[in-house]
């Protein structure tokens, strides 16, 4: 299956939806996805329902853009990991560093709360 990312900006974060399979074929797209979803300074929400593989290119990715959120004072999550790929987080211990949650909704749900600077 081809790879494919979609960048959806909403008011409280960016969501970066993937579709296919994270590998070192799709790693220069998805983390420019990943980039470009980072730019906007905000939380960045990466929707995988669609995802049906992920390798260690793609868990490398993960890794990266979360430690460069991080050092922005921002936050990556993922929504609706699919159970092959859920378990592959869970096994490298990534489940551990990013948060993963069910739906889109609980993902925005525990987004912090825009402070005024």
């Amino acid at each position: 299956m081809d790879f494919d990312a979609s960048l959806l900006r909403q008011d409280r974060c960016a969501v970066v939806r993937a579709r296919g399979e994270i590998d070192v074929v799709s790693r220069e797209r998805f983390e420019a996805a990943l980039a470009e979803a980072l730019e906007s300074g905000g939380p960045v929400i990466i929707d995988m329902r669609e995802v049906v593989f992920c390798d260690s290119t793609g868990l490398n990715a993960l890794v990266t853009a979360n430690k460069r959120a991080i050092e922005q004072g921002t936050a990556i999550a993922l929504v609706a990991v699919p159970p092959r790929v859920r378990r592959v987080f869970r096994i490298t211990a990534v489940d551990e560093f990013i948060p993963i949650y069910d739906t889109l909704r609980e993902a925005i749900n525990a987004l912090p709360s825009k402070t005024a600077p």
